[in-house]
């Protein structure tokens, strides 16, 4: 579990550091809340399951963006309370 928060540590800084040259991220959907950005998709749609089944949130997607072609995407969790 370490290994993925570190990870998950690492993609925020990477994209924060992107963020000066890469064009800015969608805003938050109406709603929605960004709980996570991630490289491993089935990471995320766990993560997103697991909440909808704790009663975290309603519902969640996960979103794949790519910023630059040469490198990885990532995958940002949204989640949905009503």
């Amino acid at each position: 579990m370490r290994a993925r928060r570190w990870a998950a540590a690492v993609a925020l800084a990477v994209v924060g550091l992107l963020g000066t040259t890469a064009t800015p991220a969608a805003a938050d959907p109406p709603g929605g809340t960004l709980r996570g950005v991630y490289y491993d998709g089935q990471f995320c749609n766990s993560y997103g399951s697991e909440g909808v089944q704790t009663g975290q949130w309603s519902w969640y997607y996960c979103e794949y963006r790519v910023y630059n072609p040469n490198n990885p995407g990532f995958y940002f969790l949204w989640t949905f309370t009503y």
